[in-house]
């Protein structure tokens, strides 16, 4: 039997935190399987009362949400987390009222529809939003080394 570890915090970070969060989406193909990938970052302090820490502490509130586990081990399966509904996949994150829409690819899209496995990364140090792909490729192998990051494996139901 398959269980979902339980989160360390009982907060799920409200709408306004969220609106900041942003989602990248890509694919890992070889040979032997195909991974539909999901990235989700902040972006930097924009508002007075948003600092790197209220930012990070959020992120982590957002991957305990999701029940994430340890960069470093193996990552959980965490139930259910996405939903496609019209062509469009969604992120049900822990808020009862409230998804995120993921924009992707119609690629990743069709993987995802076919039962192929999600991997979600949530990276805890803010990123900006216009960040080329070698920017983001750094951030989240810094964020890897730096212990800054959580990740499971969830499938579209």
């Amino acid at each position: 039997m398959v269980t979902t570890p339980e989160p360390t915090s009982g907060t799920v970070p409200g709408p306004g935190f969220v609106a900041g969060i942003r989602l990248a989406t890509a694919l890992h193909l070889t040979e032997a399987f195909s991974i539909a990938q999901l990235l989700a970052y902040h972006v930097p302090p924009r508002l007075a009362h948003e600092s790197v820490e209220s930012i990070g502490a959020g992120m982590r509130a957002f991957a305990d949400a999701l029940y994430l586990g340890p960069h470093d081990a193996t990552p959980p399966y965490i139930g259910h987390r996405i939903r496609i509904r019209r062509g469009a996949p969604w992120l049900a994150y822990g808020d009862d009222t409230c998804r995120l829409c993921v924009p992707a690819a119609p690629s990743w899209v069709r993987l995802v529809a076919a039962g192929g496995p999600i991997r979600i990364c949530v990276l805890f140090d803010p990123l900006a939003a216009g960040a080329g792909q070698e920017e983001t490729d750094a951030h989240v192998r810094a964020s890897f080394a730096r212990g800054s990051m959580r990740w499971g494996t969830t499938y579209h139901v």
